[in-house]
């Protein structure tokens, strides 16, 4: 997969050179804004290679993984998927929920910061003596 992509890199940026210099040929662009484009170019065909010695040591290190776990099978204990879908299920219908009661509870023509600024929860309370 990344070996093809790499193909689709280096030939998008040789037709993006090809591009570029029949647009400079016609006199679409001027040379003024050449460097930038050709640089953009460059770095498609740059990206071309690196991403295909990517590819190459990537492959090289999934055998040697595949060597080793042949040879030494270590046996990891599986997520427990349907709980953890069900916490962030959860957790996101919360934070929702939290956010519209905050939204529904907000005096209307009033800002957040106003609103939260503006409580009386601080001048309400009074705990000079604890019994």
């Amino acid at each position: 997969m990344n070996a093809k992509l790499s193909q689709h890199m280096t030939l998008l940026g040789l037709c993006a050179m090809a591009f570029y210099g029949v647009m400079l040929a016609t006199g679409k662009l001027s040379v003024d804004v050449m460097p930038q484009f050709a640089v953009s170019a460059l770095i498609f065909l740059t990206s071309g290679r690196l991403m295909r010695k990517a590819a190459r040591i990537m492959t090289e290190e999934k055998e040697e993984e595949q060597e080793q776990v042949q040879t030494k099978k270590v046996e990891r204990e599986e997520p427990d998927w349907p709980f953890l879908t069900n916490l962030l299920n959860w957790t996101a219908a919360l934070l929702v929920v939290g956010i519209m009661a905050l939204i529904i509870m907000k005096p209307v023509g009033v800002s957040f910061t106003d609103a939260f600024s503006d409580t009386l929860a601080h001048e309400s309370f009074y705990a000079g003596h604890v019994p």
